[in-house]
């Protein structure tokens, strides 16, 4: 509906902002302020931003998987994503696992999956899934 599109659309919706701390849109970039460092990202080595980085180090380490699993960041985004599932999906949990999978992974779960993510949600509510989706080696690790 054209009426509809109006009231929804915004004009400067995806122009450049003019003030850089406004930001209406999804993005994987985040401001940050120079001495602010965010307990999240320095678990996963954010680099400082006083001084230029040339290259990147990767590490995998204990802090990580504590902040993935029990971070107040982790869990609302978990929270979000059931939420999210259970409007889409209902009481279907075989429903509710294969879009899950098709939203984190961005597949579906193979049988041997599926049967587990099953299994799991007959006895553990769908944020605690959802939050074990967030810790699947396919979410965390880019091929």
């Amino acid at each position: 509906d054209a009426e509809l599109v109006k009231l929804l659309y915004k004009p400067t919706q995806w122009q450049p902002a003019k003030d850089a701390t406004e930001h209406d849109r999804r993005s994987i970039y985040l401001f940050a302020k120079r001495n602010l460092r965010l307990p999240f990202m320095e678990a996963f080595d954010a680099p400082a931003l006083q001084t230029t980085c040339a290259r990147r180090e990767s590490s995998t380490h204990a802090p990580q998987a504590l902040e993935l699993l029990n971070g107040k960041f982790s869990n609302e985004l978990a929270a979000a994503f059931a939420q999210r599932l259970e409007a889409e999906c209902g009481g279907d949990s075989p429903r509710l696992v294969g879009r899950a999978y098709q939203l984190a992974t961005g597949r579906t779960p193979t049988d041997a999956e599926r049967k587990l993510a099953l299994a799991f949600l007959r006895d553990q509510p769908p944020r605690e899934f959802a939050l074990t989706m967030f810790n699947l080696n396919a979410f965390l690790y880019v091929p």
